[in-house]
């Protein structure tokens, strides 16, 4: 019997009377409070004492377990697809699972989308928003049903550092088996022809090699008999080329099921199991702030790398702020539309904007550097912000930081070559003596970047040149010194905790 009425439920989706979710939810609405229309939250069953948020211009919604507040490390579950009538009946039990073991729920609706690269932005700052905010951890395990693998897996590949563990109820990992080529084509506003050569970018099952580096744990819950998402085609070939890249992952396999509503898919003690160990297992890693002009935006790429799974690392400033950042810090000409000052100056133009974020925002070390743009000559040869004025708001910038409660670090201004335009050899010195100054009377450290580069050994050669950037490997050079003042700091905070 429950054999034909799958084959009934995937001829009548194949007909258009049903949408791809299944109008499970046959109850009258459960009214939804805070903030969702009627209209919308129609059919939906939310987990007990949702917050209702609009992200992005979109519906979305946060449960925190009960005791706990926001702001609080909490690991937490991202459940997706949360469009049309989910989550429904099926997902309460899983995510009273969750709840009960400490765990939040949340989720957001991109309406209907296929994992398309502007629902992958939205889901981006959906994460932002619950981690900076609302104080969920970095790390999100993820729960997908039907096509919602594909807004799952399409963003966790592209963010497998913020992937506690991936878990799915007949997920589509395949958009040339469902909805199809032609389908799947129109979803993502292209041609048949157009998206069958961009297929590989966007497809699941060709975007798992960043996942199985990471070890991201996977977990699927599929029926053999599934007509319309296929397993040999989705859940199998994951399983296959995942384990292939090294990547762990369990497929279980319930015999003479299929894309149907029987409960031993949803209500599986093993995968909540899954989820909670992973959930919970996770290291709240330490926040480091980096903050600093061009030279920063050239070490980040190789910090951030050293950094990685010791730290969680923001960065703000600099031009080069794209390489490791979703969105870009440009360097501030007074106005600015995110934080992005790359000088002391700037940053005085932008100080209640960023004295707001370190508001929200409490950090265990704070490594800045600025100075470069601070010394530039203009036409008139009148350094861009004169000396003692840069003391001053040196002072003013360490005195916001130091009230974060993070450890400060100051690096000094890196060398400027002999023919550097608008940047006289020597100018680096006067303006770091300035600023020694300013980190002796507050107690800063400094972080001797200068003298890595003068002990380069191709620096005779570089100091005859025009340009105050460098090569890759003087970055790298550069990043391993911050990277070892860092984790200095951090080791000697949790040695002082631990006493």
């Amino acid at each position: 019997m429950k054999n034909i009425l799958c084959v009934l439920n995937v001829w009548a989706i194949s007909f258009g009377f049903l949408s791809p979710l299944f109008a499970q939810d046959t109850s009258t609405p459960k009214a939804v409070p805070g903030g969702l229309s009627s209209k919308k939250g129609s059919g939906k069953i939310f987990p007990p004492n949702s917050k209702f948020l609009q992200v992005a211009g979109h519906d979305a919604y946060l449960a925190l377990p009960e005791g706990v507040d926001a702001g609080q490390k909490t690991p937490w579950l991202w459940y997706c697809p949360s469009d049309y009538k989910l989550p429904g009946k099926l997902e309460q039990w899983m995510m009273k699972q969750c709840l009960d073991n400490g765990i939040a729920v949340a989720g957001i609706d991109v309406k209907g989308d296929f994992g398309t690269p502007a629902g992958r932005k939205i889901f981006t700052a959906f994460h932002k928003e619950l981690t900076e905010k609302y104080g969920l951890t970095r790390k999100a395990c993820m729960l997908a049903r039907s096509y919602g693998g594909t807004q799952m897996y399409n963003w966790a590949a592209e963010h497998p550092e913020s992937v506690a563990c991936l878990a799915g109820v007949y997920p589509v990992c395949n958009l040339a088996s469902y909805p199809g080529m032609k389908s799947a084509a129109g979803k993502y506003g292209m041609s048949q022809e157009e998206f069958a050569r961009e297929l590989k970018k966007h497809n699941p099952i060709d975007r798992l090699a960043p996942l199985a580096k990471a070890k991201v744990p996977i977990y699927h819950n599929t029926g053999d008999v599934d007509t319309l998402v296929p397993p040999k085609d989705n859940s199998f070939l994951v399983e296959k080329r995942y384990k292939s890249l090294g990547g762990p992952m369990t497929v279980t396999i319930f015999e003479g099921q299929g894309h149907n509503y029987w409960t031993g898919f949803f209500e599986d003690q093993a995968m909540a199991d899954f989820i909670i160990k992973h959930a919970k297992n996770q290291k709240n890693l330490p926040k480091v702030l980096i903050i600093g002009d061009s030279i920063s935006g050239g070490y980040s790429k190789p910090l951030l790398d050293l950094l990685k799974g010791k730290a969680e690392v923001t960065k703000l400033g600099s031009v080069a702020g794209y390489r490791i950042q979703k969105e870009t810090f440009w360097h501030s000409r007074g106005v600015a539309k995110n934080l992005d000052f790359g000088s002391a100056k700037a940053c005085i133009v932008d100080f209640e904007r960023f004295a707001k974020h370190l508001e929200d925002t409490p950090y265990d070390v704070i490594h800045f550097n600025f100075g470069l743009n601070d010394i530039f000559r203009g036409r008139n040869g009148a350094w861009h912000n004169p000396v003692d004025q840069y003391a001053k708001d040196l002072a003013k910038i360490v005195t916001l930081l130091k009230a974060n409660g993070a450890k400060v670090i100051w690096a000094n201004i890196t060398p400027i070559p002999a023919n550097a335009p608008h940047n006289p050899k020597g100018d680096e010195l006067i303006y770091n003596a300035a600023a020694a100054k300013v980190m002796k009377k507050h107690g800063i450290p400094i972080n001797d970047l200068h003298s890595v580069v003068t002990q380069w050994d191709g620096y005779a050669e570089w100091k005859g040149g025009n340009d105050v950037h460098f090569s890759g490997a003087v970055y790298s050079k550069l990043a391993e010194k911050i990277a070892g003042v860092i984790l200095a700091k951090l080791q000697a905070s949790e040695d002082s905790t631990e006493k």
